[in-house]
């Protein structure tokens, strides 16, 4: 590991505990034992390290499954896994409206990642709805709506948990997963009902 993976590993750690307004590249420098010139040798600013940090996290995301034709227990599985990334990452969606406004390519990117996800989703229940999965009788805005949801909860369900529920890592991801799960169960056909394990 290079030191400017220890950088963002040692920042994530900080930002998720402390939070981005207390943590300083002084204090990523103290915490790893080196100058805050080392850490400016990679990084301007602690915005710099933040967007950096960001972007590899939209990458990981990336990697995961694609949400095309799964079943709905594989669905639930690549739910999870995203809910899993997130909390790995919290500090950015604790933070998120300050970041956006700081930082206006995070701004940007998360708009057009939000577009692409929506369309990947309306693709999805299709695919349900002529497997027989889902019901035919929903109007698309209400589709559009689930998905409005879904993302809701998705993206901001870390900032509830901080505030309320307080739960911690996969007890966390386990609540919250059975939110979005719950989302879909509504709009399920009998067939579908029979297709999916619901969480307890």
């Amino acid at each position: 590991m290079n030191t400017k993976e220890k950088i963002l590993i040692t920042s994530t750690h900080l930002f998720n505990e402390q939070g981005i307004d207390v943590i300083t590249i002084r204090h990523i420098a103290k915490e790893m034992g080196i100058s805050h010139s080392n850490i400016q040798y990679y990084f301007k600013n602690a915005d710099d390290i933040i967007a950096t940090i960001y972007n590899n996290h939209i990458k990981e995301l990336d990697e995961l499954p694609v949400f095309k034709n799964l079943t709905l227990d594989a669905l639930k599985s690549s739910i999870v896994l995203v809910m899993e990334h997130i909390y790995k990452y919290r500090f950015i969606y604790i933070h998120f409206v300050v970041i956006a406004r700081r930082l206006p390519s995070v701004k940007k990117e998360y708009a057009k990642r939000f577009a692409i996800r929506q369309q990947q989703f309306m693709d999805l229940f299709a695919y349900y709805r002529e497997e027989g999965i889902m019901r035919k009788d929903i109007p698309i805005p209400v589709w559009e709506s689930l998905i409005n949801n879904i993302y809701i909860i998705g993206d901001f369900w870390i900032s509830a948990n901080e505030l309320n529920t307080m739960l911690k890592g996969r007890k966390a991801v386990d609540y919250y997963g059975r939110l979005i799960e719950q989302l879909f169960y509504p709009y399920l056909t009998e067939l579908g009902k029979s297709q999916i394990t619901l969480s307890k």
